[in-house]
């Protein structure tokens, strides 16, 4: 039989530092599973990331794809020959999933001209809009007078000497000289004004560039932009399929009254008359604007497409934008996109 334990009785001072490490210990381990848990959290959040981007890209990858399809077919359908049946009605019926089938729909549909009326077209499941625009229908911002500036600035709503000093400003951008005209701007308006850099004293190369204009702001280059170009020759611009600003602007009329001109050939004269078959489709430059379908934020491509018949390929895209829109295509007879 055991005898009594003789040990002599442990001091209270050991018994207090192993209740300490012991405690330590377990702020040790808290500690090293909050890291372990902040880590995987970390590393999902990551992994989320990472998916959602290659996602994104796949889908741009898609639209992007589909919009050059898109631009194929638009181009197809400016070079086939104007259909002799369905002339002058509305419907337009949905396109193919690609390639020949999309040849044949292009032939069948009605009349393609370049008005910037959205067109849908389905390709391999991809839903889109297509919109058209003649781009010799827009005023060349290197070959424009001030006065045709200034009337186009005024008929967007800016007051006339506003206009009139942005339109001068606008020719002293681009001219070789260092003279300024009555309203414009050269060095030292620029310096005064705060500006780092004068003006360029050389042709626009994109129309962007009106925002380093002196007087263009914001609203100015929002109302502005969609009405001008730098992709063309000379400055005649084709009034049949011009904005109601455009031609305001070029004929010296009020905009009410340009309206009328556009709404008079979108549709027929007479009530529940066929519209009169196109004969002039513009060109050879073309402005073709691609928008998804059925996203509440669509990914859009615009492209400018320069079509040479008998050349190979027929056509030439000199330049694509891609973007994010909220906005619906622009209707018919609406200001260029």
């Amino acid at each position: 039989m055991a005898g009594p334990d003789r040990r002599p009785p442990r001091p209270a001072r050991l018994r207090h530092r192993g209740g300490a490490r012991r405690g330590i210990a377990l702020v040790l381990v808290l500690w090293v599973l909050t890291l372990l848990t902040v880590m995987a959290v970390g590393m999902t959040a990551a992994g989320r990331t990472e998916t959602a981007l290659t996602e994104n890209l796949i889908a741009q990858a898609r639209f992007g794809a589909s919009a050059d399809a898109a631009i194929a077919y638009a181009v197809f359908s400016f070079m086939a020959p104007p259909p002799a049946e369905d002339v002058g009605q509305g419907s337009v019926r949905q396109g193919g999933s690609g390639g020949m089938a999309a040849a044949d729909d292009a032939a069948q549909t009605p009349d393609w001209v370049p008005d910037g009326s959205p067109r849908p077209w389905d390709f391999d499941g991809n839903a889109l809009s297509i919109a058209v625009f003649n781009e010799q229908s827009r005023i060349n911002l290197n070959e424009a007078s001030a006065q045709v500036l200034s009337a186009l600035l005024a008929t967007l709503g800016a007051q006339e000497q506003e206009a009139q000093a942005i339109a001068d400003a606008i020719i002293d951008w681009r001219d070789e000289d260092d003279l300024k005209l009555l309203n414009g701007a050269e060095a030292s308006e620029y310096e005064s004004a705060g500006r780092a850099l004068g003006p360029k004293n050389a042709p626009f190369v994109a129309v962007e560039e009106l925002q380093q204009v002196l007087g263009v702001n914001r609203e100015v280059y929002q109302h502005l932009a969609p009405e001008v170009t730098v992709d063309t020759e000379g400055d005649v611009v084709d009034l049949t399929f011009a904005s109601a600003a455009v031609i305001a602007a070029q004929q010296g009329i009020a905009l009410a009254d340009a309206q009328l001109q556009v709404e008079q050939r979108t549709g027929p004269v007479v009530p529940d008359a066929q519209a009169p078959r196109a004969l002039n489709r513009g060109g050879p430059i073309y402005r073709i604007q691609i928008k998804e379908q059925g996203a509440a934020t669509a990914r859009t491509m615009e492209a400018l497409v320069s079509i040479t018949p008998g050349r190979n390929p027929p056509y030439q895209v000199r330049w694509r934008r891609f973007g994010l829109v909220a906005a619906p295509p622009t209707p018919s007879g609406a200001p260029n996109g």
